[in-house]
């Protein structure tokens, strides 16, 4: 690594141990109307269009030429009350509980399919397997910070995360009891991560938090000038702005089973493959320094081998001349997309009664440390600290037949969190585990379907207090404690044409 300011080496380092830089990636499962509605326990009944993800097996039920749609709308809704800095706190950290910023996500898919011979069927299917995002104002820099220019925009604390995949598959019949299905995805993902974190102040020093604040350079000046003033509590904290943007793409497998037990019961299972989202982007920062000209004042008499030069003396005294210093340079990473793998039984309990169950394991755990490389030589490598764990899904589903064109669905699931505490963030729309009641209406006549599903996705409220701040090395939070309080509902309207 090429020699930097000292001022700037330290901010690099720091920056980059704070969580929720990539955090947002979200698992979607609003794909089709009748599956969304059976709790997306589908695995093991696979018989629309909306196989084409959730089991490329069951697709062989398809008639001659197949062509469905679906459009969900997700609407998150959540506040977050930060819990105070344990260790150098500062003002510009609000503690008043903050209302997530409403939003709401589109979710399209669809899938064109048809039977170029008895036993086989073909086609190509779109979906958004990840994605969402968040918008907070959780910093606000106070008047006594001294900064005109301050940060960028208000909602600081922005995500955006969007990943499409396109799916050509091909669906066999082997035997009357037993269809495979196989699919290769091309992936385009791009993602939008902004935030400001409150590092140390240079001068700080490490210490035990019990034993309050002690500024060893600081007090050093101090010694030699008695007239230098001291540091304020809200120059504990520095403020630096990231901006990070980048898209790429990435390869991946569907593959199913679908085998029928019985005329009654059918196991379904199914696995999705993904390599790394290869992003390529651009990190703006910009430090924002405190406006304390008395301190500018007085260190501008200070010689300049105490500060082991005129460069360094410089860089000091810009940290108290509030005005913003823009960087930015290119970075490319590979960040995981991970892999699916589930079994679902369909069970047909009356001839107008089908009841479904689904377990699926999520291997989140390939969020673990992942690396920004910069592409411009004098930076160093970024480490984002997520330790996600793998999770499970588990959910069961019924559509039973009201009248001959109308139905009824139902279904409930429930997921745990991939994100512990020691990496929790407001950028995660399910810091706890998830409950998902789910229900609908299906219409079908002659050659069309159409299905009306809703969503209920229920949290329990979590809470972190000071205690549960996770630092590092340099005193700067790895998670963000607090209460958190999320809801979201969603509604899907999809559509099937048999040809």
């Amino acid at each position: 690594m090429t020699r930097k300011s000292w001022i700037i080496s330290v901010l690099l380092v720091l920056v980059v141990s704070t969580a929720g830089i990539a955090s947002n990636g979200t698992q979607i499962g609003t794909i089709g109307g009748r599956s969304t509605a059976m709790g997306s326990s589908f695995r093991g009944l696979a018989d629309d269009w909306s196989a084409v993800f959730f089991n490329p097996a069951g697709l062989t039920q398809l008639g001659k030429i197949t062509v469905g749609a679906s459009l969900g709308t997700i609407t998150p809704k959540g506040s977050y009350k930060p819990a105070p800095y344990g260790v150098y706190p500062t003002d510009c950290l609000i503690t008043d509980e903050v209302d997530l910023e409403p939003k709401t996500f589109l979710v399209p898919a669809m899938g064109v399919f048809f039977k170029p011979a008895e036993k086989l069927v073909a086609g190509l299917g779109v979906f958004a397997p990840f994605g969402l995002g968040t918008e907070w104002d959780l910093i606000r820099l106070t008047d006594t910070y001294g900064n005109s220019e301050g940060i960028s925009k208000k909602n600081e604390h922005f995500s955006d995360h969007q990943v499409i995949c396109i799916q050509p598959t091909l669906a066999y019949d082997i035997s009357d009891k037993l269809s495979v299905g196989l699919g290769g995805s091309y992936i385009t993902g791009k993602m939008t991560i902004d935030q400001v974190v409150m590092v140390m102040n240079p001068f700080n020093e490490q210490i035990e938090a019990q034993q309050g604040v002690f500024i060893t350079k600081w007090q050093g000046l101090q010694s030699l000038f008695p007239n230098l003033p001291s540091l304020s509590e809200i120059q504990n904290r520095l403020a630096v702005e990231n901006n990070l943007s980048g898209d790429g793409s990435a390869i991946g497998v569907n593959i199913g089973m679908l085998y029928k037990i019985n005329d009654k019961l059918r196991i379904g299972i199914s696995a999705q493959y993904y390599t790394d989202l290869k992003l390529e982007g651009t990190i703006d920062q910009t430090i924002i320094p405190f406006g304390d000209m008395e301190k500018v004042t007085v260190m501008n008499t200070i010689p300049s081998q105490v500060f082991e030069g005129e460069e360094k003396k410089m860089e000091a005294i810009g940290l108290f001349y509030g005005k913003n210093n823009p960087k930015s340079w290119d970075v490319e990473a590979d960040l995981p997309l991970p892999m699916t793998a589930g079994i679902g039984l369909a069970y047909k309990a009356t001839p107008k009664l089908n009841l479904t169950l689904d377990a699926s394991w999520t291997n989140w755990a390939s969020w673990d440390e992942i690396d920004i490389i910069p592409k411009k030589a004098g930076y160093d490598t970024l480490t984002m600290k997520e330790n996600w764990k793998d999770t499970w899904q588990i959910g069961a589903g019924a559509e039973f037949q009201v009248k001959k064109c109308l139905s009824i669905l139902g279904g409930l699931y429930t997921v745990d969190t991939p994100c512990p505490d020691k990496s929790i963030s407001p950028t995660i729309l399910d810091p706890i585990r998830r409950w998902v009641l789910t229900g609908g209406l299906g219409y079908k006549k002659g050659k069309l379907a159409v299905n009306l599903t809703g969503e209920w996705v229920m949290f329990q409220d979590k809470e972190l207090g000071s205690e549960d701040y996770e630092y590092d090395a340099d005193d700067i939070p790895e998670n963000y404690a607090g209460v958190y309080k999320f809801s979201a509902y969603v509604v899907t309207l999809a559509t099937q044409i048999d040809l």
